[in-house]
């Protein structure tokens, strides 16, 4: 069985930062890679936690100091529920 990781072309990503200005240049970054989509966009723990569980991407890129679960709680989460997310934990 191949994951999802193996078979989409495009990389699926969801970020969770406290920071507008912080969010808006990773998604203008990561919008100028042809193979990569943002998905979703959050400044908060909870509903990063409730994203990921939704979309499932293959890529979350959490703000340590998000609001509600910070970056690593939601990180720990996810390595139970969503085994196949690959998480980045930013540090601002």
């Amino acid at each position: 069985m191949s994951s999802s990781w193996e078979t989409d072309q495009r990389i699926r990503v969801v970020i969770g930062d406290a920071h507008e200005s912080a969010r808006e240049e990773l998604r203008r970054l990561l919008f100028a890679q042809p193979d990569i989509d943002v998905i979703g966009v959050t400044s908060d723990g909870e509903d990063a936690l409730a994203l990921l569980r939704r979309l499932r991407p293959h890529v979350a890129l959490l703000d340590e100091d998000l609001p509600g679960f910070g970056g690593k709680a939601v990180a720990r989460i996810i390595a139970r529920e969503l085994p196949d997310v690959q998480v980045m934990v930013l540090r601002n």
